[in-house]
């Protein structure tokens, strides 16, 4: 099969490898649509994301849906030619960690892209069977792509344990920024603000149901704003502290996105004086199910969202378009 296969910052080759055949309780998926994460982008440029690095060729890309195209010893579902979402974090169902239900934070877990399991930026990837949920007609291959963002935004929500009224921040408003905003408008009324300087973005969070926007935290700061619930869904080095004022004593704050320095710098006295809860997520757990209805349905509608699509050859492209954060592009999205 044909792959882009990352040798080492910005050097991505599409080349010949072995079609992976499926293991014991795997399906064989042909991938359809891949959406590229910024940590992806982030083990283009950098060579490391998240605290995994590089120790030689790997294929990227874990936001992704496709069809089922075999099975692997013991599995009989789904179908072959079933269209499927995927939850990228596989976990072993085994460790102490798994026996308390925290599935996502296995001591064991595998998350094909990140070293050093393959990812889908190839024509098939191999998945755990347990790892697939039906994907309706009615669900683009773009938006099957987006439904594992979608779910890292229903997990932070969980985790907040939001509640209608509440005043919510969200920090960017990329895809999981976005989806936070729809959740929480779905939650009931209330202000939603977001924090964006890309202007064009700062248009999709008011489609999406934001109340309010600003381009910085300091505006909002100015206005003598506060939320009950602050989500960091930015990834920006910095933002943690400059979202921590705005914060409500005695609120939440929610980190989603991961910084670049893979370091947080905050004020210990404007934690413990606000009495503020610091709430960190890794991932998702059990939302890929919630995840596909809300898409299917609409009540998140990825759909409308801006997408830029590219071929497997243009995989750079993507990656480059993924950091220049164009206005009009949510997220470049690869079609093997």
């Amino acid at each position: 099969m044909k792959a882009a296969r990352l040798h080492g910052p910005r050097d991505v080759r599409v080349e010949e490898v072995p079609t992976p055949r499926p293991g014991p309780d795997e399906v064989l998926v042909r991938v359809r649509a891949v959406s590229i994460c910024p940590s992806d982008w982030r083990l283009y440029v950098d060579g490391h994301a998240g605290g995994a690095a590089l120790s030689g060729p790997i294929i990227q890309g874990h936001e992704f849906c496709g069809d089922v195209a075999a099975h692997g010893p013991g599995v009989d579902a789904p179908p072959i030619g079933a269209r499927v979402a995927v939850e990228p974090s596989w976990h072993c169902g085994r460790c102490d960690v798994c026996a308390r239900g925290l599935t996502h934070l296995c001591r064991n877990i595998v998350f094909p892209s990140f070293p050093p399991r393959d990812g889908a930026l190839a024509e098939y990837i191999a998945c755990p069977a347990s790892s697939l949920h039906p994907l309706p007609d009615r669900v683009s291959d773009a938006v099957g792509a987006m439904v594992e963002p979608l779910g890292v935004a229903i997990h932070a929500v969980r985790l907040s344990r939001l509640e209608a009224g509440e005043r919510v921040l969200v920090l960017g408003a990329g895809v999981i920024g976005l989806s936070v905003v729809c959740l929480a408008r779905i939650r009931g009324p209330g202000c939603r603000a977001a924090v964006e300087p890309v202007a064009g973005r700062r248009r999709w969070a008011v489609a999406m149901g934001a109340t309010a926007t600003a381009a910085s935290c300091r505006e909002l700061a100015d206005a003598g704003f506060e939320a009950e619930v602050v989500f960091d869904c930015s990834g920006e080095d910095g933002a943690l502290a400059e979202a921590l004022p705005l914060a409500q004593p005695g609120g939440r704050v929610v980190v989603v996105g991961i910084p670049r320095s893979e370091r947080f710098d905050l004020s210990a006295a404007q934690v413990r004086r606000r009495e503020l809860t610091l709430i960190f997520t890794r991932r998702s757990r059990d939302t890929l199910a919630e995840a596909v209805a809300l898409a299917a349905d609409g009540d998140v509608d990825l759909a409308r969202l801006p997408v830029r699509r590219f071929s497997l050859a243009q995989v750079a492209d993507a990656m480059e378009v993924t950091a220049a954060r164009p206005g009009d592009v949510l997220r470049a999205v690869v079609m093997p």
